[in-house]
């Protein structure tokens, strides 16, 4: 199973993606593109729930990540609890 890093501030935070882009190595979905989730009841060894993500890139290819329910509702909480907190101070 993955495991999820969580990045609360975003913005520059890989810059390896400089020399990426400029080789033409990343492929960016941004508009008009969907992010499916679904949900695998009993995803882990152990039977806890696990999540897919699916994103279909422009040549066909397809890219599954999978990861705990647990870890990606984490995330969630910790970018939610970062968001007000940056709407409250600024």
């Amino acid at each position: 199973m993955n495991g999820v890093k969580i990045i609360t501030e975003g913005d520059a935070c890989w810059p390896d993606l400089i020399e990426h882009f400029a080789n033409d190595n990343v492929i960016h979905l941004s508009n008009g593109n969907l992010i499916e989730i679904a949900m695998l009841k009993q995803g882990t060894v152990k039977g806890k729930p696990s999540l897919t993500i699916r994103l279909n890139l422009p040549d066909g290819k397809v890219v599954l990540v999978e990861t705990t329910l647990d870890l990606f509702l984490t995330a969630a909480r910790t970018f939610e609890a970062a968001s007000l907190y940056q709407n409250e101070n600024g």
